[in-house]
């Protein structure tokens, strides 16, 4: 016999119980919620999916079940205690019936199940950044506990910026999901790359005479103390009449190598008629992945109105580099593949954490994916280069940044398909044959929170513990120290 659970809170809110109807008629129509959470796989330890329910109705009662339980929630907003939504998922599914009141007779709607897979890493960081392009003082980087609705300030600009000296913080990257070696940038007042190693906090200059910039885009080696990174001169445009409503252009871009210990960079890639960026690493660190576009217009004063006309055929393709990490010696470049041949442009490449797959989000044009209306993901299979766009998970909208799991089951990537304005954050499923399942949103306590939250999510990053450093101490080491210079050295090869 099935027992019945009702949450102490729904019954002192309620003139009555939310029970299971006695009597009821099959309406045979599905439910309408948001978020659409409907039929999807999710981690076995993620947080209660909360859901708006989006039909009309005198009443509602949701009856949430799993093996031998029954949980009754009654309401348009289904907020589901996580203590009874961990232990009935921990079945391994559960099963979701929504029952709606009209003229004193209760409806069933068809039911959906919610499947439990593998754990997903209980962390992950993001960037949240306001709508107005101009209005960075308001960014922050914050963590969020994927078992539970707990969010952490990891740094916030506003703790640094004085006055007019403004501050923007961008590109939080860790070593192989822990965040005991990690980094970030603070640009501009008091700026530079922060970074965390063996317990000590650094702040470093990464430009250098021989370098285009400092450090921008990072990706640290999973087994040697070293960092790639794009140096980039970018711009941005903002059109006036366009459904892409900004374009973030490269005027230049090359690749560096930060080693860690010796505190200097050296070249990788800087090839004047190209825009490299956005290193990777193979799992192993023996091969370094990137995207890079050809374009060889002069050096000029009028180089950045240049490079904006010629926006439209700017493309990028994807790349490789083997590397020898006990050496620091490269090897001769590999084309991974040419989507400029075939008019289109490849970029952010990600490597599975087993090395097979690897996944690039692609559009028309361009490398800053997230203001593209027509960029999806896609996976190419690395043992024999075959790709594929991930149709069981675009959308008609944006799909950009995106990160592996540690066990590489899980993909998590930005989106603006709710509402073509914010950036949010969905999960998805992967099985052994590379297919997806149908990704959710970041679940929220608040169900209408993707609907009123005026900031989006940018650089979704999975970690395995959180951040304990504490978001003052990284302010306070800002405010009082100054960028350490880095040496150069020549390119090795082999």
């Amino acid at each position: 016999m099935r027992k019945l659970l009702i949450p102490i809170a729904v019954l002192l809110l309620t003139a009555c119980s939310a029970g299971i109807p006695s009597e009821f008629t099959e309406s045979g129509q599905d439910p309408v919620i948001f978020p659409d959470y409907t039929g999807v796989t999710v981690p076995s330890n993620i947080a209660p999916l909360n859901f708006h329910i989006g039909m009309e109705s005198d009443d509602f009662i949701t009856v949430i079940s799993a093996a031998q339980e029954d949980l009754a929630l009654r309401g348009q907003d289904v907020r589901i205690p996580e203590k009874a939504w961990h232990r009935m998922l921990g079945s391994g599914k559960v099963s979701v019936r929504i029952f709606l009141k009209d003229n004193g007779s209760w409806k069933a709607c068809n039911s959906f199940d919610i499947s439990a897979a593998e754990d997903i890493d209980p962390y992950i960081s993001y960037r949240l950044i306001p709508p107005s392009v101009e209005s960075y003082e308001r960014l922050t980087i914050s963590q969020r506990d994927l078992t539970s609705f707990k969010e952490k300030v990891i740094y916030a600009n506003s703790m640094v910026q004085d006055g007019s000296n403004g501050q923007c913080i961008n590109c939080h990257h860790y070593r192989n999901y822990r965040t005991d070696a990690m980094q970030f940038h603070a640009r501009q007042y008091l700026g530079g790359t922060v970074m965390l190693f063996e317990g000590q906090l650094r702040k470093l200059n990464l430009k250098t005479d021989s370098t285009i910039s400092a450090g921008v885009y990072p990706a640290w080696h999973p087994t040697h103390d070293y960092i790639a990174y794009s140096t980039n001169k970018t711009h941005q445009s903002i059109h006036m009449a366009d459904h892409n409503r900004i374009e973030v252009l490269d005027e230049e871009s090359d690749l560096i190598l930060y080693d860690i210990r010796r505190n200097t960079v050296s070249t990788i890639e800087n090839d004047s008629s190209q825009f490299e960026c956005y290193p990777a690493w193979a799992p192993d660190g023996r091969t370094l992945y990137y995207v890079s576009a050809f374009y060889d217009g002069p050096f000029d004063r009028n180089r950045k109105d240049r490079v904006f006309l010629a926006a439209d055929d700017i493309r990028y393709s994807l790349y490789a580099k083997p590397f020898n990490p006990e050496t620091r010696a490269w090897g001769p470049t590999q084309t991974v593949y040419d989507a400029a041949a075939d008019s289109m442009s490849a970029t952010l490449p990600r490597v599975s954490p087993d090395g097979r797959w690897l996944m690039f989000s692609l559009g028309r044009q361009g490398v800053f994916h997230i203001w593209h209306k027509d960029a999806d993901l896609c996976m190419m299979d690395l043992r024999d280069g075959s790709w594929r766009r991930l149709d069981e998970i675009n959308s008609p909208d944006v799909e950009s940044y995106h990160s592996w799991s540690s066990n590489g089951r899980w993909i998590i990537f930005s989106t603006r398909r709710e509402d073509g304005a914010f950036t949010r954050l969905y999960i998805a499923h992967m099985d052994n044959d590379g297919k997806f399942s149908k990704p959710f949103a970041l679940p929220q306590e608040d169900p209408g929170h993707n609907r009123s939250f005026m900031y989006s999510y940018n650089i979704p990053e999975f970690m395995v513990e959180p951040v304990k450093v504490p978001a003052r101490r990284f302010a306070a080491f800002i405010r009082s120290s100054q960028a350490q210079s880095v040496g150069f050295e020549s390119k090795i090869t082999e």
